[in-house]
């Protein structure tokens, strides 16, 4: 019987034992996910620092620029008030929100117009070392004067673009000189050494293909001797170039691009019909203010010389 109890009295000892060390096994097992969790937990809030920082230094980014381009807007509009100061008031107002693209005309404390209109896209390209912004100038203006079916001479910056969104060069054409009409590179005015030149293959391979050339106030491509005018108001494209015609060439001069009827604003802006209606709406010029045909034709005929323009 002693026997017995102490079998049993030793069994005990030795299940107590296993569930000692099971809770102790267990303990550390929580320690370690506790450990883990609190880690990870760590690392979460470092993310969340570093993301914050990060957001942080966006926003303060953020501001100093809009602080920058609200200073650069009030400069504009401080030059503008004094190149204006002293245009007779009409009594009519167009105001111009680049935000909505919409124009509106007032006279008298009311809203006589309003219509959908295009603004500048806000894009910048780089000429000659100097950063052109294509946006809309904020400021007080006045209408200058008015035409009707004006034409649009476009500066050299347009071909810049065109050729840049087509991977091409751009190549000047001046007076006296020749471009062959096929390579887009400028063709040699001295004429061939004779002998020599044909002993040495010639210092012309393109001197049988068609040029380009200025006479008087167009552009001509001679082949063979017979010259044939080039279509005004169209992009000359020479092989891989963009070619630039002289600005008094009828080549440089385009139709209907800026509609019947344009209110010149000076220094290059004006507000005019569009060939693009479909954008109407939308911030895309590339600076002027457009108008579709009907809203272009009835401004024109209400708005006077002198007449005060507010873009904001």
């Amino acid at each position: 019987m002693k026997r017995w109890i102490g079998f049993l009295g030793s069994w005990a000892l030795l299940v107590l034992a296993f569930g000692l060390a099971a809770f102790a096994v267990a303990g550390e097992t929580i320690n370690m996910r506790d450990e883990r969790r609190l880690d990870r937990v760590a690392e979460i809030d470092r993310l969340i620092n570093e993301a914050g920082g990060s957001k942080a230094d966006v926003l303060r980014n953020t501001a100093s620029q809009k602080t920058a381009n609200v200073n650069a807007l009030q400069s504009k509009l401080q030059n503008v008030e004094k190149q204006t100061d002293d245009v007779p008031d009409t009594g009519q107002t167009i105001l111009v929100s680049t935000a909505e693209n919409k124009l509106y005309v007032r006279r008298g404390g009311q809203t006589i117009f309003e219509a959908v209109c295009s603004t500048g896209k806000g894009t910048t390209l780089a000429v000659d070392g100097k950063t052109i912004l294509f946006d809309t100038p904020i400021g007080k203006l006045h209408i200058i004067s008015k035409d009707e079916n004006p034409q649009w001479v476009p500066p050299d910056w347009h071909y810049v673009e065109e050729a840049r969104k087509n991977g091409m060069r751009v190549v000047h054409l001046d007076p006296g000189q020749s471009i062959d009409a096929r390579t887009g590179q400028p063709v040699s005015s001295k004429p061939d050494a004779g002998v020599w030149s044909w002993l040495t293959g010639g210092n012309n391979n393109s001197s049988s293909n068609p040029v380009l050339k200025v006479k008087g106030n167009t552009v001509v491509e001679v082949s063979n001797g017979v010259e044939r005018e080039l279509e005004p108001g169209k992009t000359i494209v020479a092989g891989d170039a963009v070619i630039v015609p002289p600005v008094d060439t009828k080549q440089r001069h385009y139709d209907k691009v800026l509609g019947k009827f344009r209110l010149e604003m000076g220094n290059g802006y004006g507000i005019h019909g569009t060939d693009e209606p479909n954008k109407l709406g939308q911030s895309v010029s590339h600076g002027c203010v457009r108008l579709g045909d009907a809203d272009i034709e009835k401004l024109y005929q209400i708005a006077n010389v002198h007449d005060t323009v507010i873009i904001y």
